[in-house]
Formats: structure tokens, C-alpha cells, sequence
């Protein structure tokens, strides 16, 4: 009888997990659609899952401790939080601390263990919750637990100058430490798009300029180094520097970020731009440099005052850039919008003409609506959808955006003006919901009550949608002053220079990248000013003296308002009209035209220098559905038009991330791109004929497309925009994915660079070292000093030491600093084409991504000079595929946080979150 073979334990644990797993994605199928073969248990959740916890739900915000006192607070107006209870630490006694008007939670017993409280509004109102008391700590003799890396104590005196025996402080201080992390990845972001702009072709060779320039220098001293005081060596860089950045404002590619040198004779508007874009782009190199090295405790590197200590010629131009924005928006504000005001002045016969001017500007350019704290478009949506069925009508499609917005604006007027009550009720519903679910029908029974409230205005407004009326509106003089909105009109002046400088970041990038940085940094904002609020109340009354350098943090209640300012003014920008040549060469080049092609030629196809009328159809064409799509700028930004579309040949590639886009979503684009669509094809099979398109595009394809076509030609026309969407959008999601995935890297990397630092000032033993010499230095030490190691993580799990001190050996410090230099400078992006055509299998973005990061830092990077063969060479090469004890050596340097170091090398624990689907 064969004998049995029995799982050890490690493999029992992970087929059962891979069990769990299976079943998951088997449940989750038909929910929600995840990328193609991501791991299961990375899948979309269903929509009815629950979204928060119950004790969130509940409205319990936080559990504060501070020696001896413990204080329970819950969400109050907006992200404000409520002192609920303080609670005695030995004994367990209680205080309220909330009036019964302000009161959210009642608080029902405290032990040991755990406390019970009950929501007196919301979720489960009346009935108990439990949650863990956060100081019960076994063996632990103060109630304020430590943290796992042994940091707390010099945190709080990097921030705070000394420490304390509480848990306050330090959650302030993470909230500033994510602030610095989300920068880092832009700004390594934006500086790897400007070196990028640099690239022609395949040259790629150039060096990384923007890492050298910094806000140290003026202007004058960059354009002309010799003259000043610098060393040779440094003059030698600003010159190399020089040259560069002129070469980058020749390819006038930085129209795509809507930078334009004026057109004019006069030689000093067009030094002012360059001085200009220079500064910009030095404040980028700067805060690079902040967010990117440790260099704390040096002033000119301090994130938070350096824009105040430099040269005011920097400040300047962020004065320029903001006032330039704000001087767009104010400018005959009143006669831009006469006809909706005109609207609104007949229809809201309760309010004085005035007032609704300004209420006015302030939905449409402070945006307040946004601040509401819930979505008045999702509440008119609502509303339609369910009762006004009229007002989707076809006769109101030419002016439906404007009668949405009038219709918007109504709604804005009764919660932010005539019900405040109403709106603040909304936010606590919605914060106590559960699930989307719970959500949707809580705007849904608030649309229903909105309804006959608001049904006669809003039939009021749909029948002044006339094109006669609107156009004689159009043509009336109006009495109003624009001095009416002096008061609401917002100037530079109104900012802190490190607000304006975040409004300079938005520059370079789109859309969503200001979406999703600005409503990390007001959150992040928030939640300071609620901290240093708690802090100086007179119940918790613990010291919040911050050191020079976060002295700005004082201002976060400031700022926050600020940003959100920023927020609601800052937009991508629309392509400068004097790089459209580059824009179109960049344009035919990723629809597959000859890489050769020259400017004549490119104004000969699309008719360029010839006027007349209707000649301009392919012209126009190419504009609309290439050049100002936001999908194809990134592309330019981040990648390459000629590599784009060599990638885009690659079938396997192609069809994995059609995999991750829905599949309602692939009928649908199957149905407008395919000529004679075969609708009962099989979902595999469409894919498979939507990557063949992708494969074979070419412009020859789109070169005859009339733009004011009829008929069959309009048939075609709108098949080939759809092909070109779909065509975008494929190579869009992979490039931004890996983009997404290198984020995490980066943010490991400046993790390391600060902790480093912070290790240094407790570790004898880090002294005298140099991260730069060995990027594993830092996990090396802790490991070596086992017991003493103020590391907990490392110091109490002997079993992850050894493993990490194996993935530390199988790693050497070239292959790590190499490893570092590419996550900075985004080369697995840069060097996709090189190397994703060796792939056997593609199945993930974290397997396409360290598959050609291992192919990077095996590559030898001079031929007569042969570098010693890498331990995982030969398996990289014979396998197709990443090595993942490659992954985990190369990680090596973040194996001090075993949690982060495990969260990166193994694929199904990445966090599948940071990828993209087609929406």
C-alpha cells in the first residue's frame, strides 16, 4: 500500500487558502468583473457587502488615550469629531463630556477588554456594540501600546520635540506622514513624465535632468552658471541642465500640459515664460528632493517651508499662475452666466437679485456644493430617473447640460441656504449606511421628498429651455455690477505658498491625478486640525507644540479651505495650440503611421497650412478623438507613441487587459467597433477579434474618415471612433496600471529613506552608514541585532528574521541600488516594449511589472565590460516569467516592515485595489 503523502503544515495553510479563494471568485463572478486571472480573493466584492464596520456605522470616530484617560469621540458636522466620554483607565469610571444636543453614542459600560456603546441616531440605534479596548495589553505595563517598528518615541520628538505616553500624538503624526507619501508618487511621477518629454523615438539615453535642478539657484545663475560663485563641478551641471531644458521647450511637448510660449516679437514675454517654467520645474526637482531622501534637519530640504526661505522670484511665479486662474474665472463672471442668472433672477422669486448672483458664483466657481458632505447630481439623478421621465426627453438634449445645472442649483439653495437642518441629517444617514446599497436608498427616499418640493421649479425650468429664449437672453444688457461678487472673488493672495504650490502641481497632471491628490490631502488636512483641536480642548489639554519645520500644521484648518479651493479651480488643461504640430506627429505616429514621417508631410496629410471650408475633415477627426483625449495625453506623458504602438501588437498583452473590463462593456465596444458584428459569439471569442483590431490598426484605416459625413460615411466615421476609444483606453489601463503598481514601490522606497533616518538617531550601530552605499543596510542591522533590535516585528518572529535574512543574502547591494534607481525613474514603464514579448504568461500587472524589472536589472549595461552573472539570470530566461525569490530578494530593503515586505513580493497578497477597470 502507497504511503501517504501528507501536506507539511505551510502548504496545508495555503491550499486551504487557495480553497477560500477559489470559492470566492466563484460567488464573486458574477458580480463585479476583476481584472483577467487576478487572484480571487483580490475580486471584486459583491455590492451588497458591507463597507465599513459596524462600530463606524455606529458613529464612533476614535478611541484616545493619553496616560491614564481614555476619550471616546464620534463623527460630528463633516469630519468633525465629538468628545463623547472620558473614561478613567484604572477604574474604568465615566465622563460625559457632550452635551445631550451634540451627543451621538451612549457609552454603556467599559472593562478590560472591551467597551459597549449604542449609535443614538443611526445604525442599530439602541442596540449595544462591542469594540477592544485599545489599552488592554497583556504584559504591558502602560496602557499606550508601542508601535511595531519602535519608532513612536523618535517621531514624536522629530515632530513634536519630545515624547509622550499617549496615543494622540502619534496618529497626527501618520496623518503627516501620508501627506508625504502621496507627494512622493506624484511628484516622482511628474518628474519621470518631463524627463520623458525629452525622449524622441527610441532614445531614450538621455539623462535624469529634472533630478538635478533644484530652487537653490535663481534664474539668472541657471541661465548663466559662469557668472556666479558655484563650484566648476556645479556649474558644469547647471550647464548640462540648461541644455536640457531647452531641448525640452524645442519639442514643445510641455503644450501638453498646456504651457505656451507667447506669440510675440517682444523678447521679454518670452523670457518671463521661460523664467516661468523654469521655476515650476524646479519646485518639482525641490520637493522631489523632500519627499524622496531623508535630509531632515536640514532647512533648505524642510517640504513644509522651504517656498518661503528661497528666492521670492519663485514666489512670484506661484502668485502669477494663481492669479492668472483666478483672474479666468472672475472676469465677467456676470456676463458669462447672464442667461442662466437671468433664469434664476425670474424663477426665485423669494431671493434678491443679488444674492443669487452670489450664491451663483458660489456653485459654479468655489464649487460649495462639493462640500455638502453628499451628491446633490446624484439627488437630481435620483429624482428623474424615478418621477421626471419628461426631462429626459430628446427635445432637451441640446440643452440638457444647462438645464441640469439650473436644476443642480436649486437643490444646492435649499440645503446650503434654506434647510441646513435637511442636509445635515442626509450626511448622518449616509454616514450610518452599511453598504452601497443602504446608500442608494437613502438618496433615493430623499429624492422622493425633494420631489414635490421641487417638481413645479423644475418644470418651471424645462420650459424655459427654448432656443429663442435663451438666445434673446443671450443678447440682453444686464444692470448688475460685477462689483456684487467682489467680496466672494478669491486672489492670490488668499493662499499660503504651500497651497499654491500644490494648485502648481496640477499642472502636470489630469484630471483624476487632481481628483485623487487633492481629496487625499484635504482629508489627511481635516483630520490634522481635528487632532490639534482634541488636543488644545480643555478636557484632554495635552501639549501640541509642533517643531520649525511643521510649524505650517498650525494652519490645517486654513488649508484645508484652501485646498479645497485649489480642488474646485484646478482642471487639466487643454493642449497649447502652438504644439499642435508635435501633438499631431505624436497623434498619426500612435495610429501606426511611419516613424519617419516629416513635418511636411504630416501638414500635407492633414491639410495643415491650406484654408478653405471643408478640407479640414481628417484634421478635425484626429483632434477630436485623439489629441484631446485625456487617455492619449497620459500616454504621452508616461510612455511613447512609437512604443505604444509596437506594444500594442502584442496580442497576449492586449487581450489580458480586455479581460479586466467588463463584459457589458466589451459587448458594447465589440457592437460600434466590429463592421459586421456577430452579437452571439461567445464573450472569448469577441475578445479575441477586439485584439486583432487593436493588433492590426493602422492609420490607413481612418485616413479616408469624413468629419462631416452622412450616411454610410457616418457609419464608418463613428466605427472608427470607436476603434480609436477602444485602442486608448487598452493601452491607457496598461500603462497606467503599471504606473499604479510602481507607486507602491516608490512609496516603499521613501519609507526607507525616512525610517533610515529615524533608526540612525537610536541604532549606534547606523551611525557612520550610508544608505546609498547598500539600500539593505537598515534590514541587515535589525536582523543582526536580534534581541536588542527596537524592531518588534523582527525582534519577536525568529522564524520571518531567518527568512529575511535569506532574501537579504541572495541579494547583492548593485542589484538593489539598480533596483532603487528603477523604481524611481519608472523604468519598467519606460522599458515595457524591450521586454514583454518574452513573457510566457500574462496574468497579473505585478507579473508583467517584476517581470520586466528582473529582464532590467539583469541586463548588462556595457557590453565590454561584463558584470557578474545575477543569481536568478538563468531561471528568468528559461521560465518567461518573474522569479519569486528574485521579488523577494530585490525587496530585501523593506524586510524591516514585514507586513509592507510581504505586501510587495507575494502576488496574492498585493493589493489589488491599485488596479484599474474599464468604467
Amino acid at each position: 500500500m502507497a504511503k501517504k503523502n501528507k501536506m507539511k503544515p505551510r502548504e496545508l495553510r495555503e491550499a486551504q487558502k487557495k480553497a477560500r479563494q477559489l470559492k470566492a471568485a466563484e460567488i464573486n463572478n458574477n458580480a463585479a468583473p476583476a481584472i483577467a486571472a487576478m487572484p480571487a480573493a483580490e475580486a471584486a466584492a459583491p455590492a451588497a457587502e458591507k463597507k465599513k464596520s459596524s462600530v463606524k456605522a455606529a458613529g464612533m470616530k476614535s478611541i484616545l488615550v493619553s496616560e491614564n484617560k481614555m476619550y471616546i469621540t464620534s463623527f460630528g458636522k463633516g469630519n468633525s469629531a465629538v468628545l463623547e466620554y472620558e473614561v478613567d483607565n484604572n477604574d474604568y469610571n465615566k465622563t460625559q463630556l457632550s452635551s445631550k444636543d451634540s451627543s451621538n453614542i451612549e457609552l454603556h459600560g467599559v472593562n478590560e477588554v472591551n467597551i459597549t456603546f449604542s449609535s443614538k441616531h443611526g445604525f442599530g440605534s439602541g442596540v449595544e456594540i462591542n469594540t477592544s479596548n485599545p489599552t488592554h495589553r497583556s504584559g504591558e505595563s502602560s496602557p499606550v501600546r508601542g508601535d511595531m517598528l519602535g519608532l513612536k518615541s523618535e517621531l514624536e520628538k522629530r515632530f513634536f520635540g519630545k515624547t509622550f505616553d499617549d496615543n494622540i500624538h502619534i496618529q497626527l503624526i501618520y496623518n503627516i506622514l501620508d501627506i508625504e507619501k502621496i507627494l512622493a508618487v506624484y511628484v516622482t511621477n511628474i518628474v519621470y513624465a518631463l524627463n520623458n518629454m525629452l525622449g524622441e523615438g527610441d532614445d531614450e539615453s538621455h539623462d535624469d535632468f529634472m533630478g538635478y535642478l533644484s530652487t537653490f539657484n535663481t534664474y539668472k545663475v541657471f541661465t548663466n552658471p559662469n557668472g556666479s560663485t558655484l563650484s566648476d563641478d556645479k556649474k558644469e551641471n547647471i550647464r548640462k541642465s540648461l541644455s536640457k531644458f531647452n531641448a525640452l521647450l524645442k519639442t514643445k511637448r510641455l503644450g501638453y500640459f498646456g504651457l505656451e510660449e507667447p506669440k510675440t516679437k517682444d523678447t521679454r514675454a518670452s523670457e518671463a515664460y521661460k523664467k516661468r517654467v523654469y521655476h515650476m520645474l524646479a519646485i518639482v526637482g525641490q520637493i522631489r528632493q523632500c519627499v524622496f531622501h531623508d535630509k531632515s534637519g536640514a532647512k533648505r530640504f524642510d517640504l513644509y517651508s522651504f517656498i518661503n526661505n528661497i528666492d521670492p522670484e519663485y514666489r512670484d511665479t506661484l502668485d502669477y499662475l494663481v492669479d492668472e486662474r483666478f483672474d479666468s474665472i472672475n472676469k465677467g463672471f456676470i456676463q458669462g452666466n447672464k442667461v442662466n442668472i437671468s433664469l434664476l433672477i425670474d424663477m426665485m422669486k423669494g431671493y434678491e437679485a443679488d444674492d443669487i448672483i452670489r450664491l451663483y458664483y458660489d456653485f459654479i466657481v468655489l464649487k460649495s456644493q462639493k462640500n455638502l458632505g453628499f451628491s446633490i447630481k446624484k439627488l437630481r439623478e435620483k429624482m428623474l430617473d424615478e418621477y421626471g421621465f419628461r426631462f429626459k426627453d430628446k427635445q432637451y438634449d441640446s440643452v440638457r447640460s444647462k438645464m441640469y445645472k439650473l436644476m443642480d442649483f436649486l437643490l444646492f439653495c435649499n440645503y446650503y441656504r434654506n434647510d441646513v437642518a435637511a442636509g445635515e441629517a442626509l450626511v448622518r444617514k449616509l454616514r450610518f449606511s452599511m453598504t452601497d446599497d443602504e446608500k442608494e436608498g437613502i438618496y433615493a427616499d430623499e429624492a422622493a421628498k425633494l420631489w414635490g418640493k421641487f417638481r413645479n421649479d423644475f418644470e418651471n425650468i424645462a420650459d424655459h429651455m427654448n432656443g429663442d429664449v435663451i438666445k434673446e437672453l443671450g443678447k440682453a444688457d444686464m444692470d448688475f455690477d460685477e462689483k456684487i461678487i467682489d467680496s466672494e472673488k478669491k486672489n492670490a493672495s488668499d493662499l499660503l505658498y504651500f497651497s499654491k504650490m500644490i494648485y502648481m502641481l496640477t499642472y502636470f497632471l489630469d484630471g483624476k491625478e487632481i481628483n485623487d491628490l487633492l481629496t487625499t490631502l484635504i482629508s489627511k488636512f481635516d483630520n490634522i486640525k481635528e487632532f490639534l483641536k482634541i488636543m488644545k480642548s480643555s478636557a484632554v489639554d495635552v501639549e501640541c507644540e509642533l517643531t520649525a519645520g511643521y510649524k505650517l500644521f498650525n494652519d490645517s484648518q486654513r488649508i484645508t479651505n484652501e485646498l479645497f479651493i485649489v480642488k474646485n479651480i484646478a482642471s487639466m488643461r487643454k493642449p497649447a495650440a502652438s504644439a499642435k504640430l508635435t501633438m499631431f506627429r505624436d497623434a498619426l505616429t500612435i495610429l501606426g503611421i511611419d516613424d519617419n514621417i516629416t513635418d511636411d508631410r504630416i501638414s500635407e496629410i492633414l491639410k495643415l497650412k491650406e484654408k478653405g471650408k471643408g478640407i479640414h475633415g481628417l484634421r478635425n477627426f484626429i483632434t477630436n478623438n485623439v489629441i484631446e483625449s485625456s487617455r492619449f495625453v497620459y500616454l504621452i506623458k508616461y510612455a511613447n507613441a512609437q512604443k505604444i504602438r509596437k506594444v500594442a501588437k502584442n496580442e497576449k498583452v492586449v487581450m489580458f487587459v480586455l479581460g479586466g473590463i467588463p463584459d457589458t462593456q466589451i459587448e458594447r465596444y465589440y457592437k460600434s467597433c466590429v463592421e459586421f458584428p456577430d452579437m452571439n459569439s461567445s464573450l472569448e471569442v469577441k475578445r479575441s477579434e477586439l485584439a486583432r483590431m487593436i493588433k492590426n490598426i493602422s492609420f490607413d484605416d481612418f485616413k479616408n474618415v469624413k468629419q462631416q459625413a452622412k450616411g454610410r460615411e457616418n457609419v464608418a466615421k463613428e466605427r472608427a471612433k470607436a476603434v480609436i476609444g477602444l485602442y486608448l483606453t487598452v493601452m491607457y489601463l496598461l500603462v497606467k496600471n503599471l504606473v499604479n503598481v510602481n507607486a507602491r514601490y516608490v512609496i516603499a522606497i521613501h519609507c526607507l529613506e525616512r525610517d533610515f533616518g529615524l533608526y540612525k538617531e537610536i541604532i549606534p550601530e547606523l551611525a557612520s552608514k550610508n544608505l546609498k552605499n547598500d539600500y539593505r543596510i537598515l534590514s541587515q542591522t535589525l536582523c543582526e541585532l536580534c534581541d536588542k533590535s527596537p524592531n518588534l516585528f523582527l525582534k519577536k518572529n525568529r522564524r520571518l528574521r531567518k527568512c529575511v535574512e535569506v532574501d537579504i543574502n541572495n541579494a547583492d547591494s548593485s542589484m538593489t541600488r539598480k533596483y532603487r534607481n528603477c523604481i524611481a525613474h519608472l523604468t519598467v514603464v519606460r522599458e515595457l516594449k524591450e521586454y514583454i514579448g518574452d513573457i510566457r504568461t500574462v496574468d497579473s500587472y505585478f507579473s508583467i511589472y517584476h517581470y520586466v524589472m528582473q529582464r532590467c536589472i539583469t541586463k548588462r549595461e556595457n557590453d565590454t565590460k561584463q558584470e557578474e552573472k545575477i543569481k536568478y539570470e538563468d531561471d528568468l530566461l528559461k521560465n518567461h516569467g518573474y522569479t519569486k525569490d528574485f521579488v523577494k530578494a530585490l525587496n530585501s530593503p523593506f524586510g524591516y516592515n514585514i507586513p509592507r515586505f510581504k505586501n510587495l513580493s507575494i502576488e496574492q497578497l498585493f493589493d489589488r485595489n491599485e488596479y484599474l477597470t474599464e468604467k
